[in-house]
């Protein structure tokens, strides 16, 4: 909404500048835009190079046919010669003159003094196009004879406007006009709010409504309201220069009297207006009614368009003739030959408005107004200010009557406001005499109570205002916010995180320790994900959750797995320059359920990408495998306590053989493995890349709570043996350590495996693997035989139950 200030003054003496205006309106609930300087600028003194005039004498050009050379009266004593082009200059005219050094509306320089065709111009006789005041271009401005000639020409037009544009919440469509708006600057600033007039004009014309036009309303449910009035001996032309001024600075186009009349008014109410040429209409009568499925028709923007049974349109015996609440159709619409006009102004039901608007993709000044739900006590009003401008600017003759089709309006009850629940409420004591102004100003019926106020709300605020606290807000919005003080308040239970809260935070302090940057991703992805994931036909990871209306392809569903959006992001760093890194999300996933909801479940996820560093002087060379994968997964794991083992897996999007479940006794809490490189080409990755994936509900299940035994510091020295083994190749490291850990009991405090060996020394199908154990009793220092005893046990049971070789040791 454009809010001019010239046009808000009429109703208002506010007495604050823009800027201040500005920071009110905002501090009260009307967000600022920006504040625009429109037409002509008053910067430096340019509203002073800027007169009224008047053509002494204009002669042909001596060498133009089509310029004329003037003498213009601009106050300065001598007359200046100003060379013009406009067919209707001619002596005795008073006109608008832009002086030497004035700077025009959209100009970048000011005007100087020229040489045209050899004949100096000291100036510019302007055009309405040229001020900023209309479209008109084919001739100069004829002003109105008495003006004094050097007078100020903002005196006498308004070519300096200030403009406000103003965001406007839904919930407020008293504020999408002129006088909304006024009473809201009236009631924070305490002046005097000047509603128009409203009084309805005289009705002189011959016959009555009925003579002209019927009306009929098929679908009440959809327009409670409808009214018309006829208007005979119409001359339809430009505007007044005012009145096209101030269409202008209000960001609409001047069309003509008596478009420009229906869209002034909607400015100043808030109520649309629709004018109909009242000898277009087939038959005498108006029928409201849903369209017809497939009825077609065309706009005032010439654009065909197919209509519903869940459109409301405007009939004449034929045809629809406008989109109910949004556009009228282009061959009713008023023109040149127009003598008699129907004037139409109604409530029709705001969401189906919205609902239209969106499935034809057209929205108009008018539809932003009535998807709002506009009250139906607001017609009569706009129709009696509209009937009266088109009498003063048309020459219009109002018929006597009117067609009045309305729903019985409900009886809206008070709503009571307690002091001192609104005292509780804000945290301050506001005065019941100041609640009471406050309310007043604003246009609400208020009787004072003991305790409290009765209020009656008008019918401009029924749909915002409805409860106690609504009241409550709009005293607290005027007073303002800004006088209720910042206090914490004041609570004897203190807040703690949750464990999952706490796991997160753990998880997250660990990954950006080992230089992993969280990333955070869409949670809307393309339903492609999953054959870029390689998942098979079968796989019931292609069951997703579907946007009913995405935004694009590429948006279309809930992700069913964390590794796309890591994927993406790793193929955008790379794009940057940024070969390798690593980066991790936690957050959800969703599978949709029988009952229509989604099934949500977090994970955190991590990628590991490209060559590791070795820029850095301190940096040592690495590669990411499965082995890396399992370490990094070992490594989150244990910030709760969770040790974990990996086992074989068969995800399609992970290396087929470089890949691994990770068991926590007897639960899979996770998986881990090289990223697929078709799956990484899919994404447009270099690799290589590890990946792991934990969901958080299972970690949480297996953390060991309360608190961990304490392991001290061993003062004593530690033995280490190594033993080489040949098993079959089906024995996995993970089971050759087991039987190690358990065979060697308490002593052996670490076993692990450090090499592995394939080839032809050992045969085929053998694979020899090296053990390292770590042994010590924290009490004392072992004897030699102390030491060997655990290490002949774990020997003795890899060959017993593993059928394992025993290669040598030491």
């Amino acid at each position: 909404m454009r809010l001019p200030l010239s046009w808000l003054a009429d109703h208002v003496a506010h007495g604050l500048t823009a800027d201040a205006l500005a920071l009110r309106l905002a501090a009260s609930g009307t967000n600022v835009e920006e504040v625009i300087e429109h037409r002509v600028s008053d910067a430096d003194g340019n509203l002073a190079n800027f007169r009224v005039g008047r053509v002494i004498e204009a002669v042909k050009h001596p060498d133009a046919d089509r310029l004329r050379v003037c003498r213009v009266d601009t106050g300065d004593g001598e007359p200046r010669q100003i060379v013009c082009g406009a067919a209707n200059v001619r002596t005795g005219l008073t006109v608008a003159v832009a002086l030497p050094g004035a700077l025009l509306p959209g100009a970048q320089e000011p005007l100087r003094v020229v040489k045209l065709r050899g004949v100096e111009s000291q100036g510019m006789i302007c055009s309405a196009r040229e001020l900023g005041l209309g479209q008109d271009h084919a001739g100069i401005m004829e002003l109105q004879d008495g003006l004094t000639p050097g007078a100020p020409l903002a005196d006498a037009l308004p070519i300096a406007e200030t403009v406000i544009d103003l965001e406007i919440t839904s919930n407020r469509p008293d504020c999408l006009s002129i006088t909304g708006l006024a009473r809201e600057v009236a009631a924070f600033t305490q002046t005097r709010y000047c509603p128009p007039v409203e009084a309805e004009p005289p009705a002189d014309g011959p016959g009555s409504v009925g003579d002209y036009v019927a009306l009929r309303v098929d679908a009440p449910d959809l327009c409670p309201r409808y009214m018309a009035r006829v208007l005979v001996d119409v001359e339809v032309g430009p505007s007044p220069i005012w009145l096209a001024a101030r269409l202008e600075a209000a960001g609409m186009r001047s069309i003509s009297n008596v478009v420009d009349v229906t869209n002034y008014v909607m400015l100043l109410t808030g109520q649309p207006l629709h004018a109909f040429d009242l000898d277009k209409l087939a038959g005498p009568e108006i029928v409201v009614r849903r369209a017809a499925a497939g009825e077609p028709i065309i706009t005032l923007d010439d654009v065909q368009r197919t209509l519903d049974p869940d459109v409301l349109a405007i009939c004449d015996a034929d045809r629809p003739m406008v989109i109910a609440g949004i556009m009228g159709a282009a061959d009713c619409e008023v023109s040149g030959t127009t003598r008699r006009i129907m004037l139409e102004a109604a409530t029709f039901d705001g969401p189906n408005i919205l609902r239209t608007s969106l499935r034809l993709g057209l929205r108009s000044e008018s539809s932003s107004r009535f998807e709002k739900r506009l009250p139906v006590e607001l017609p009569p009003r706009a129709m009696a200010i509209a009937c009266r401008m088109l009498i003063e600017t048309c020459g219009a003759v109002l018929v006597p009557g009117t067609l009045d089709a309305c729903e019985p309006i409900p009886q809206r009850p008070p709503v009571v406001l307690r002091h001192g629940r609104a005292e509780r409420i804000l945290g301050v004591s506001v005065a019941p005499e100041r609640s009471v102004e406050i309310l007043t100003r604003l246009g609400f019926g208020v009787e004072e109570l003991p305790d409290g106020l009765r209020v009656q709300v008008p019918f401009e605020r029924a749909g915002d205002v409805t409860r106690e606290i609504d009241l409550i807000e709009e005293v607290a919005r005027i007073e303002g916010f800004d006088q209720i003080p910042a206090v914490l308040p004041r609570t004897a239970v203190a807040g703690g995180r949750s464990p999952a809260q706490a796991l997160r935070e753990k998880l997250a302090d660990r990954l950006v320790t080992r230089g992993v940057s969280e990333v955070i991703s869409y949670r809307f992805v393309p339903e492609a994900d999953a054959d870029r994931l390689q998942m098979s036909a079968e796989d019931p990871r292609r069951n997703v959750v579907r946007l009913a209306k995405p935004m694009s392809e590429e948006m279309a569903v809930m992700r069913r797995s964390m590794l796309p959006g890591l994927l993406r992001a790793a193929a955008q760093n790379q794009a940057h320059q940024r070969p390798s890194g690593g980066l991790f999300e936690i957050g959800r996933t969703y599978a949709p359920r029988e009952d229509g909801l989604a099934a949500e479940r977090e994970f955190v996820a991590v990628l590991r990408f490209g060559p590791p560093s070795t820029e850095h002087w301190r940096a040592t060379p690495g590669t990411l495998d499965i082995h890396s994968g399992i370490g990094l997964f070992a490594d989150l794991t244990s910030v709760v306590g969770v040790s974990v083992h990996p086992e074989a897996n068969d995800a399609p999007y992970f290396h087929p053989a470089r890949q691994a479940r990770m068991r926590s006794g007897e639960e899979i809490i996770g998986w881990a493995g090289e990223m697929h490189p078709l799956v990484l080409r899919n994404f447009d990755v270099r690799g290589p890349a590890v990946a792991v994936v934990i969901p958080l509900d299972a970690l949480l299940a297996a953390a060991v709570t309360g608190a961990r035994p304490y392991q001290p510091i061993l003062n004593v020295p530690v033995s280490t043996r190594d033993i080489a083994v040949v098993v079959a190749d089906t024995v996995t490291s993970d089971q050759v350590l087991g039987v190690a850990r358990r065979a060697g009991g308490a002593l052996v405090r670490v076993a692990r495996i450090f090499d592995r060996y394939v080839g032809e020394r050992i045969g085929a199908g053998r694979v020899s693997l090296a053990l390292r154990l770590e042994i010590a009793d924290p009490e004392r220092t072992l004897t030699d035989a102390e030491i060997e005893a655990p290490v002949a046990a774990v020997v003795a049971a890899l060959v017993g139950e593993l059928g394992a070789e025993l290669r040598g040791g030491s």
